[in-house]
């Protein structure tokens, strides 16, 4: 994600996030809102249907004609399971350890994303928060289907906390990019570097 050039628009929970902040720095994760209860929701109800569909197959069978329909209950359960956590995931942040105090953590970021050419916004009413967005990854790069990776940057007390999650017109169920993590990875790595070395030493960053 180097030298993005995106656009001076909000993404994602990027207001919500100002209104939240004491929240997630305490819970270390997005609140649940009106915003991330439709999923939720949608998750439940496909549960449900599920479970009826499943139920109305299973009654009625025999023990010998009773294993297919309990297999692909078991299969559509562990779907449920798995897009869950993966929802859960877009909502979480990752805590790196930064041992120094806000202020400076925010100038450390400053640096970060200066010295590793990236291309970032910081909020004027939160100077502690930054995002990093992506160009439009939209195939059709149309402005109305706009769908784009957003990464925030929470500078705070003797830690940075990073969260990634894609963001276009709706709230979607999409599983945090791995972008997001090699990221934290490498901040982390960096931080380690840029404290203990004299020389302000850089780690480079793989761009994507």
């Amino acid at each position: 994600m180097k030298s993005i050039n995106a656009p001076n628009t909000d993404y994602g929970w990027k207001n919500d996030l100002i209104k939240d902040l004491s929240f997630i720095k305490d819970k270390k994760r997005y609140p649940i809102s009106k915003k991330t209860f439709a999923p939720s929701l949608a998750l439940g109800l496909f549960l449900l249907v599920t479970t009826r569909l499943f139920w109305g197959a299973f009654v009625g069978l025999t023990s010998k004609s009773v294993f297919v329909p309990i297999l692909v209950g078991l299969l559509m359960v562990a779907l449920v399971a798995v897009t869950a956590y993966n929802y859960f995931q877009t909502l979480v942040f990752k805590v790196i350890s930064a041992n120094k105090t806000l202020t400076e953590n925010i100038k450390l970021l400053h640096t970060f994303f200066r010295k590793q050419n990236l291309a970032y916004t910081q909020h004027p009413e939160a100077p502690e928060v930054f995002m990093i967005i992506s160009r439009n990854l939209n195939a059709n790069n149309s402005s109305k289907n706009e769908y784009r990776e957003v990464m925030v940057f929470i500078a705070d007390d003797k830690r940075i906390m990073v969260n990634g999650h894609f963001s276009g017109k709706k709230f979607s169920i999409t599983p945090p990019s791995g972008n997001y993590k090699k990221m934290a990875k490498e901040l982390s790595l960096w931080i380690d570097s840029y404290i203990s070395n004299s020389n302000n030493t850089n780690v480079p960053i793989r761009s994507f």
